[in-house]
């Protein structure tokens, strides 16, 4: 049996029980603190990497959907720099074609009266073909003069051919230059789009790049203060188990104090009930009237279980 303890000893141990449990109540407010502090940052830090991710994800759309536009812009400029130099080279035709017009000298008005040319071959030709009695001097007098309207509308249609050449050579660069026009327009949509683009996955990058790293941030905390609780729960399973120790000791304690404190009492209360009864029989010793009261009955009663019956008034009666 374990040695008992005295009155400080206990009163000792009670304090220490105390002084654990007020420690114990402390380190329960400081974990349900950290562990609220723990799962706020725990959620800060989980939405913080969602927002991450989503505008990741949006970013990795916007890189995809960028680069097909610079893709569209790359090959629009590959086509307009065809086109461009296709039309250098139509221009540069136009030039020579308008060089050979000029060295031919031929002028506009001399162009328009090709027509009357014409008619005037046309003219002698059926004379010739439909005149039998036509004499062979005037014959070709008239075939002189058809060689020489032929050769006159030879030169004449020569700058014809070219200057129909130049103009449909104008209708090409038109046609060029129109499609450039247009496409320029395209051009410039798409370089706007890339642009906007580019500056929206670049905002959506910094944004989800702060997200994820004030993200670590809560994920640093969270790992602090989860290790602070571990260190908080260790102590309170050690003060804990020290708590259970300390008081089973004081119940036990208790009891053995109580019982020793019974024991005292008993004791006392049989030496005062020991020294009562010896009064109380020298008095009946010293009396012929041998009258008690009640109360020196109840102790006589108590200390000599057959009082009643050896009293000497029982013993006159018998």
């Amino acid at each position: 049996m374990a040695k008992a303890f005295k009155g400080q000893e206990l009163r000792n141990l009670k304090d220490e029980i105390i002084q654990l449990r007020d420690r114990k109540s402390q380190l329960l407010s400081q974990l349900r603190k950290l562990e609220h502090e723990r799962n706020q940052n725990r959620n800060e830090r989980d939405e913080l990497n969602r927002l991450a991710s989503d505008n990741f994800a949006q970013v990795r759309e916007l890189k995809v959907l960028r680069d097909k536009n610079n893709q569209s812009i790359q090959e629009l400029k590959m086509v307009r720099r065809s086109v461009l130099e296709e039309m250098k080279g139509l221009i540069d035709n136009v030039q020579s074609l308008q060089d050979e017009i000029k060295s031919m000298d031929i002028n506009e008005k001399e162009i328009k009266q090709s027509q009357s040319i014409r008619k005037q071959i046309d003219r002698l030709d059926w004379k010739i073909q439909t005149t039998p009695s036509m004499g062979i001097t005037e014959e070709r007098q008239l075939t002189e003069q058809v060689n020489i309207l032929m050769e006159q509308l030879g030169e004449i249609s020569v700058s014809e051919e070219k200057l129909k050449a130049r103009k449909e050579l104008h209708r090409e660069i038109n046609n060029l230059r129109g499609f450039l026009d247009h496409s320029w327009k395209d051009f410039s949509d798409l370089v706007d789009k890339s642009q906007k683009s580019h500056q929206q996955l670049t905002e959506l990058y910094e944004a989800g790049k702060r997200a994820k790293d004030e993200a670590d941030q809560r994920h640093q905390v969270f790992l602090e203060k989860a290790e602070e609780i571990r260190v908080l729960r260790d102590e309170f399973r050690s003060l804990n188990k020290t708590l259970r120790e300390k008081s089973s000791i004081l119940r036990e304690q208790s009891r053995v104090h109580k019982e020793r404190v019974q024991v005292e009492r008993d004791r006392a209360t049989a030496e005062m009930l020991e020294t009562q009864s010896a009064k109380i029989s020298e008095k009946l010793s010293q009396s012929k009237k041998k009258t008690l009261s009640l109360e020196e009955m109840r102790i006589m009663m108590t200390q000599h279980h057959d009082f009643l019956e050896s009293s000497p008034d029982r013993e006159e009666e018998e």
